[in-house]
């Protein structure tokens, strides 16, 4: 497995990030491929980097789907207050009441909307003009946080997002503004596809398997009267770790690339 690893400024914050980029090493350089955008770079690969000894190995997946795309994994901040704010479009108490332990923060989240328009308006040309790519095949996946902010950029950036995969989402996060948002949004395109799902043993700091399975019910039935290709799951004694993840994205990818 060859992956590059490059590190960009993302200009909100002026922290610097790490990207990790893979592509199928059979497939020529100058072939030009679709793009998958993931949050949670570092847990994208292998066991190494991640952040409790695991990866998705999505590598693999796309090897056992025999799907010839490019990834291009973008790490989350190491400070996890710093990731909650960059993954929730908007500040909630919700997010303050998830932090296990004391904080000084009096608001958390709400620069989702600016890390989004980093990745559409300064990340997406980057690639495009560094790799050979398909401009117009675009599709973003991320767990838990990562499925707030995917599910956001899906509805927000329509004409540039073509699927998006949110797996295990941290639905209790941004819920009432998520839902309004999705509520409010136009109709997606018969291109569009999305994947939601929930393991039924779900659980993080002090959200129950009910937070999340009531929320991702709710707002997976908002997302579904939005996109026509869409597929909801309830995973039987599914966990919110990077293993459940990395078991089911074989099938993630076969939907949204069927």
């Amino acid at each position: 497995m060859s992956i590059t690893e490059i590190e960009l400024s993302l200009p909100m914050n002026q922290q610097r990030r790490t990207l990790r980029i893979y592509r199928p090493p059979e497939v020529a350089t100058d072939v030009a491929l679709p793009v998958i955008y993931m949050h949670d770079g570092q847990n994208v690969f292998s066991g190494a980097s991640a952040s409790f000894g695991k990866g998705w190995d999505v590598h693999l997946a796309l090897h056992e789907v025999g799907l010839q795309a490019m990834i291009v994994a973008i790490d989350s901040p190491d400070d996890p207050m710093d990731r909650y704010d960059e993954y929730a479009p908007w500040t909630d108490d919700a997010l303050l009441m998830r932090t296990a332990y004391p904080s000084h923060r009096t608001t958390i989240g709400g620069n989702g909307k600016a890390y989004m328009e980093w990745i559409i308006y300064d990340l997406k040309p980057y690639i495009d003009s560094h790799y050979a790519t398909i401009p117009t095949d675009t599709t973003m996946i991320g767990s838990s946080m990562g499925g707030v902010i995917s599910l956001y950029g899906l509805f927000a950036y329509p004409e540039v997002i073509t699927r998006a995969a949110a797996l295990s989402t941290a639905g209790w996060a941004n819920f009432s503004s998520l839902l309004e948002f999705i509520e409010r949004s136009l109709p997606l395109s018969d291109a569009h596809r999305c994947y939601m799902d929930i393991g039924t043993k779900e659980v993080s700091g002090p959200m129950t398997e009910e937070d999340y399975l009531h929320t991702n019910d709710v707002i997976s039935a908002a997302v579904r009267q939005k996109v026509e290709q869409m597929r909801y799951t309830v995973i039987a004694d599914g966990i919110h770790h990077e293993t459940a993840w990395a078991k089911r994205m074989p099938d993630v990818l076969r939907f949204l690339f069927s």
